[in-house]
């Protein structure tokens, strides 16, 4: 494992360079913040207030220390925190209502040993888990699209609203095929072991359907599409009220 860390910290920085440094720096500083998530979790701070902080603090690493663009960087944090806030809004129902926090029962045997009295809100660290896991997707997608629709409003300063909005969905889509498979594979890849057990156990299709484990799986990544898809008309708003509000500069 450590020659393969630093395979990659060796490739990080013939490809970028110097700047690997801060990629470096920046990563640490996330894996640290994720690292503290889980100790003061487990030492009984408020889970959702934890996690807001904690993401904030991710959002602000991943974006502003990979961005080199004051305006791209100040448009895309405002975005993945719009963002965040709306799956906390659409999370915190979902949860309580599909009841798929915890532990499933294929977790018994490995489970049998220890006691599950931790003393922790399972629906809270549930909707904490699907945050945490969104951060990545929706700071990568809301800078990529602010990225490319800043760049066409800097070389087209005249273009009207309906042409910035037509072309901030012509940049998201693009994005949005590639984000999409990318959450489709992240499913498959981390349940494939699940589906083996359920198809060795014979698991009728509604049992599928109603197993704790795979509804957990599916919200999660259900509730991240969401918000790449939300990120799209959300960031082209944002690019074209501060586009606009220039162009009402200079005519004045």
């Amino acid at each position: 494992m450590l020659y393969l860390f630093l395979t990659f910290v060796v490739l990080l920085l013939i490809v970028t360079g110097t700047r690997g440094f801060t990629l470096l720096f920046g990563l640490g500083i996330n894996i640290i913040s994720i690292l503290a998530l889980l100790i003061l979790i487990a030492d009984g701070f408020n889970v959702l207030v934890t996690t807001g902080i904690i993401s904030m603090i991710i959002l602000i690493v991943a974006i502003y220390m990979n961005v080199d663009n004051g305006n791209t960087a100040n448009t895309a944090f405002k975005t993945s925190l719009l963002i965040m806030i709306l799956i906390l809004l659409i999370t915190v129902p979902l949860e309580y209502w599909a009841n798929a926090q915890g532990m499933g029962v294929e977790n018994q045997d490995e489970l049998e040993a220890f006691s599950l009295a931790a003393g922790i809100s399972f629906p809270q660290l549930a909707i904490s888990i699907i945050v945490i896991n969104s951060l990545g997707v929706i700071s990568e997608t809301s800078v990529a699209i602010t990225s490319g629709l800043n760049e066409i409003v800097e070389n087209k300063p005249t273009l009207t609203p309906s042409e910035i909005f037509n072309d901030g969905f012509s940049v998201g889509n693009k994005i949005l095929n590639t984000q999409t498979n990318t959450l489709l594979f992240n499913f498959f890849s981390s349940t494939f072991p699940l589906f083996f057990v359920i198809h060795s156990l014979g698991y009728k299709f509604t049992e599928i359907l109603n197993d704790k484990l795979v509804v957990a799986e599916v919200l999660t990544t259900l509730i991240c599409t969401v918000g790449v898809i939300l990120t799209v008309p959300i960031t082209t708003y944002l690019v074209y009220r501060k586009a606009n509000g220039k162009l009402k500069k200079v005519q004045k």
